[in-house]
């Protein structure tokens, strides 16, 4: 049985030359909306060598670019063009694919055009909440861009360290007891400006499963999807770069 709920979760969103040392956690209600999916699945043990944080206590994610054909290990990259969204070259029509990565304003950035077609993109980690639970990235609309055209995946997994196996290294999304969604946006944003959102994971998931073993819970997933709820424009671009695991 899966159930679906929409709720909301405080979250702090500065320009991204500010960096600031205080994460945001949903102790109360803010614009961002967060869907949660809760579903019961049968699961294995499954561990991933260097998969996790590295010495620093860091995970970078989206610092440099990589083949989205041909995803370096953990990686997993699905993307669908739209046969009806057809951008015109010269003296032929094109089909793009909706991810690309692009030199935006002087860094490395993922261009995601949901409009375009659909999309899975995301790193399998193996990353204990407590230990690491604080999540920043760096995001930017164009004008057409919308809130949701992009979401933030979070998969979760209740599992004790002793259950884990270091012959499984897995491949392609892992099965999680938990997701979390997170649209990327904000109303009060300006398009053309880059932003910086905090996240504080082990608070955030203590909201919505308040019962569960903090010292078994992994962030075993985390993605991002093209939007499930709005239809985005095909000119609407998302800019997403510095995806940041960290204690």
């Amino acid at each position: 049985m899966i159930t679906t709920l929409w709720r909301g979760v405080k979250r702090i969103s500065v320009k991204s030359k500010v960096t600031p040392h205080h994460f945001a956690t949903p102790q109360k209600w803010g614009m961002g909306l967060v869907l949660l999916t809760i579903g019961s699945i049968q699961l294995g043990g499954c561990s991933l060598p260097g998969a996790g944080v590295d010495v620093g206590g860091d995970l970078k994610l989206l610092y440099a670019p990589f083949s989205l054909s041909n995803p370096p290990r953990y990686w997993y990259v699905k993307q669908q063009a739209n046969p009806s969204a057809t951008v015109n070259q010269g003296s032929a029509d094109h089909v793009p694919l909706p991810l690309e990565w692009q030199d935006k304003d002087g860094r490395i950035a993922l261009a995601a055009r949901p409009g375009l077609g659909a999309f899975e993109m995301g790193r399998r980690t193996n990353v204990v909440v407590l230990a690491s639970p604080y999540l920043s990235f760096d995001w930017q609309f164009n004008s057409t861009a919308q809130i949701g055209d992009v979401e933030l995946i979070l998969g979760f997994r209740r599992q004790d360290q002793g259950s884990w196996t270091e012959s499984d290294f897995g491949s392609g999304k892992p099965p999680t007891d938990q997701t979390i969604r997170i649209p990327i946006g904000q109303h009060s944003v300006l398009y053309g400006e880059w932003q910086r959102e905090y996240f504080d994971l082990s608070t955030l998931y203590r909201r919505y499963w308040p019962d569960a073993n903090s010292n078994e819970i992994r962030l075993v997933w985390l993605g991002i999807e093209s939007g499930r709820k709005q239809h985005a424009s095909v000119s609407g671009v998302t800019y997403l770069t510095h995806i940041l695991l960290s204690r």
